[in-house]
């Protein structure tokens, strides 16, 4: 059952139940009141009785207006009655005998009709009064009638105007769950804009929901499509280093011992470095991360060895210059993220000049010669996947940098960027030192 037809059959609902408690209340004061007239008619029949003897003679001081009139003698015999058909007393009646001026009020049924009674209790017997309730009843079936009617009227244009409100109600939703489908079904995202909705209310915070979760959709599957594009060419770079070696020990097969031990190490790096990189994509994919145990380093033993794998693969000198700053930090994360700062020097650098690494209480410079970074981008080159448009002609998926905030996040620290005097840029990160604290002489 859909929520449109939900809510009319509701408001049809509790339309039909406030008509059909009004009227059952109009029906019953209405009942109770022509009762009561009913009632009071007989109270003044009774006062014309009781100042009549009680005998056959009754009856000889002209008729009752209006009502009919039983004499039922003390052995409970009728002594005279014009009553339509025969009504025989109860017991509660017969209770009345030798009572005079109680009086009682029954209703009874003769034959097809309906009568009030009331029992008047004298010394000799009793005297029913009794008047039929023809006049009453017709009027209470038309109440009822009318309020039959009523209640369906009621409840019909209830439910009608509750589809009306439902229909209008649940529009935005039927929209937003077209465009579901069709987005479920086509797979495409940009569908999305075609069913924008407006407003303040639930809908519309609903329908503002709705869009940044297909926005975040869209920018996830261009991320994601944007890493599986891009990936090769953060790949590409010890594939290639691997491939050279392999031709150069096949096409040199003399080559010295030391020669061949040289390159059969840096091929060895190279696929270490490889597999480190193919597991750092595969987390970036996933949201995986790395889940080793953090270790005390000292961060120029780890810079000096990622400064002669950038040697090796580029050709460009590195040149570190590091205090002994020590940090609590996963080893792997920290040569990867140095790894990464060297190959955005060097991929931006193309100047023959060295790169140039600096480590000072906790804090990793790299500089290089390049272009340098627009100021508006600065803010953003740590973000995944962001490529300045002065980058987007080179190899890379923008992933580097965002390993390198991780991995200072993850560690307390911080990334910066910044211009270099000269030109050319700063970038690097900062981390939290290991401090050596010497206790007080006593």
């Amino acid at each position: 059952m859909s929520l449109r037809l939900r809510i009319a059959l509701l408001m049809a609902t509790l339309a039909a139940v406030a008509t059909i408690a009004v009227g059952a209340i109009s029906y019953q004061t209405t009942s109770s009141r022509l009762l009561r007239a009913v009632d009071d008619s007989l109270v003044d029949a009774t006062a014309v009785a009781t100042a009549r003897r009680f005998d056959e003679r009754l009856f000889d001081s002209g008729p009752f207006d209006g009502v009919v009139v039983q004499a039922i003698l003390k052995d409970g015999s009728v002594l005279r009655s014009n009553f339509p058909k025969q009504m025989k007393p109860n017991r509660e009646d017969l209770k009345l005998i030798g009572r005079a001026g109680v009086t009682n009020f029954r209703s009874t049924q003769l034959g097809r009709a309906e009568y009030r009674i009331r029992s008047i209790g004298f010394e000799d017997g009793i005297i029913q009064i009794g008047r039929p309730l023809v006049e009453m009843n017709a009027v209470l079936e038309s109440l009822r009638l009318r309020t039959l009617l009523l209640v369906t009227g009621v409840t019909l244009a209830a439910g009608a105007l509750g589809a009306v409100v439902a229909g209008r109600v649940t529009r935005p939703l039927r929209v937003l769950t077209d465009a579901a489908s069709e987005i479920e079904s086509t797979g495409r995202l940009e569908l999305a804009d075609g069913y924008r909705l407006e407003g303040r209310d639930e809908v519309g915070r609903l329908s503002t929901a709705f869009h940044r979760m297909i926005g975040a959709l869209a920018r996830s599957r261009a991320d994601q499509r944007r890493l599986v594009e891009d990936a090769g060419h953060e790949l590409r770079t010890p594939v290639t280093s691997i491939r050279t070696g392999l031709d150069t020990l096949s096409r040199y097969p003399d080559l010295p011992a030391d020669e061949r031990a040289e390159i059969v190490e840096s091929m060895r790096a190279e696929a270490s470095e490889l597999t480190s990189l193919v597991n750092e994509v595969v987390q970036v994919a996933s949201g995986e991360v790395d889940d080793s145990a953090p270790e005390q380093v000292r961060i120029g033993d780890v810079v000096t060895a990622a400064a002669e794998r950038s040697q090796r693969r580029s050709g460009r000198q590195v040149l570190v210059q590091s205090d002994d700053s020590e940090v609590i930090i996963r080893r792997g994360q920290l040569e990867r993220a140095v790894s990464n700062l060297l190959e955005n020097a060097v991929k931006f650098d193309q100047t023959d000049g060295p790169i140039e690494v600096t480590v000072v209480d906790g804090r990793i410079s790299v500089l290089d010669r390049g272009p340098g970074i627009p100021i508006a981008d600065q803010p953003l080159v740590f973000e995944r996947f962001h490529r300045s448009a002065t980058a987007r002609t080179l190899p890379g998926s923008g992933l580097g940098l965002s390993m390198v905030a991780s991995t200072a996040r993850q560690h307390g620290g911080e990334v910066f960027v910044a211009d270099r005097d000269g030109g050319g840029a700063v970038v690097g990160l900062t981390l939290p030192v290991v401090r050596s604290w010497d206790p007080p002489s006593v």
